[in-house]
């Protein structure tokens, strides 16, 4: 038996299993103080049983207190021990107490702390039991399903959420049926609600960014959802190798879109959702769901323009000399279109002049095309999203009049048919 200082002992009122003190109980104690039994508490001090006694000590201003010490491994093990203790000796835990003690040692652990066997650790009948927990149970069937959810819609196959989840292919799968029968009740998965107005020209343009992160070389989120309405349906598979800020997951959430969504260099906050990979590298690990991908959307780098932005690599599509980058960028096209059977492909891109050497007018889709020069693939349209003319500075505009050229603000969608 050791002793501790009374100011030492820890109390944590989440891990010890009465909810309600007992004060005549206290008093008991004080006054016979000196035939308590030592209390019991961890390595790191921390109360195991005996708190009315440790408060006895308290209540008569004791500096010492004899202790017992037990090692735990975890909060759970903790509880359990006080549950124990208390079955053999001390004041019995009321219905609210083996209440509280059954959430949460069944939150804790469920494997080890299964309704059976809380039946027998807190004496209570298993009608109880289950009756304290079914919320709980109804919650966690709750989470499943959205964790399902969400993990189908970011294109994870069913073995894989079944592995993850820690349930059945058969689960997932009546999860992945339920989706297709929900998508019924949701009026933005096909545009229907109020104040979305459809494209109609091939024109586009915005007033401000909507998107919720911000991230450099980001672009408006609305493009996206055009695209999304003139060649997608619901369900459909939609592939975004330039993640940038996520703004694709979003919208394609909104829409009931399934997206593979990736990055070089993922953007810390949304690394979790946003996958790694070097398009330039490696295509996405899609198999037999390439059939089932109608939209490739192509945000890269443009060129000058994002040099160094993302990373000084010399692998960044944006740090490399412009014939590389022509080319780079034509192949992850072509190699896009020998993937995916049906839909389109479409690139966003500026024309790089003012960072350009000479400030040289360099014209990227029109290298692309020439370059990526694939018989599967058709010019479906050009589509025009300009910039607004406020990224221009003072000094830049007086350069445009001095050397009589044109500032550029265009920006150009170009979206290709596969054949």
């Amino acid at each position: 038996m050791e002793t501790r200082k009374v100011a030492e002992i820890v109390y944590r009122s989440d891990l010890y299993p009465r909810t309600k003190s007992d004060p005549v109980l206290v008093q008991l104690y004080a006054d016979n103080i000196e035939q308590m039994p030592p209390i019991e508490i961890n390595q790191r001090n921390e109360l195991i049983d005996g708190w009315h006694r440790w408060t006895a000590h308290k209540k008569l201003e004791l500096s010492d207190i004899h202790v017992e010490i037990t090692t735990t491994s975890s909060d759970a093990e903790l509880l359990e021990l006080a549950i124990q203790r208390n079955a053999i000796h001390g004041r019995q835990l009321s219905q609210d107490d083996k209440k509280e003690m059954a959430r949460k040692l069944y939150l804790a652990n469920q494997d080890k702390y299964s309704k059976d066997n809380l039946v027998k650790l807190l004496s209570a009948s298993k009608s109880s039991i289950y009756s304290w927990l079914s919320d709980i149970d109804k919650a966690e069937r709750e989470k499943r399903k959205k964790i399902i959810r969400e993990m189908w819609m970011a294109c994870y196959t069913e073995e894989e959420i079944a592995n993850i989840v820690k349930v059945s292919q058969d689960t997932v799968n009546k999860e992945v049926l339920q989706i297709n029968t929900d998508l019924e009740k949701s009026v933005k998965v096909n545009f229907f609600e109020e104040g979305w107005t459809p494209p109609i020209y091939n024109v586009w343009t915005f007033a401000k960014k909507t998107n919720d992160v911000k991230h450099f070389g980001n672009s408006e989120q609305r493009i996206l959802d055009n695209l999304l309405y003139l060649y997608t349906n619901p369900l459909d598979i939609i592939i975004d190798p330039f993640g940038g800020g996520g703004a694709t997951i979003d919208v394609c959430k909104n829409r009931m879109r399934r997206y593979w969504i990736s990055d070089r260099k993922p953007i810390v906050e949304r690394e979790t959702e946003i996958r790694k990979l070097d398009i330039c590298q490696e295509l996405p690990p899609l198999n037999k769901r390439w059939s089932e991908v109608t939209l490739t959307y192509l945000d890269p780098p443009y060129w000058k323009q994002a040099e160094n932005q993302y990373s000084v690599d010399k692998e960044d599509l944006a740090n490399m000399p412009i014939e590389e980058f022509t080319e780079k960028l034509s192949s992850v096209i072509r190699r896009i279109s020998e993937k995916q059977s049906n839909g389109v492909i479409a690139m966003l891109m500026q024309p790089t002049q003012w960072l350009a050497p000479d400030r040289q007018f360099t014209d990227h889709i029109t290298q692309v095309i020439q370059v990526v020069g694939n018989k599967n693939l058709v010019i479906e349209n050009r589509i025009s999203c300009p910039y607004s003319t406020e990224q221009y500075n003072a000094q830049m505009v007086n350069w445009a009049k001095e050397n009589k050229k044109l500032l550029v603000i265009s920006r150009e969608l170009i979206v290709w048919r596969l054949l």
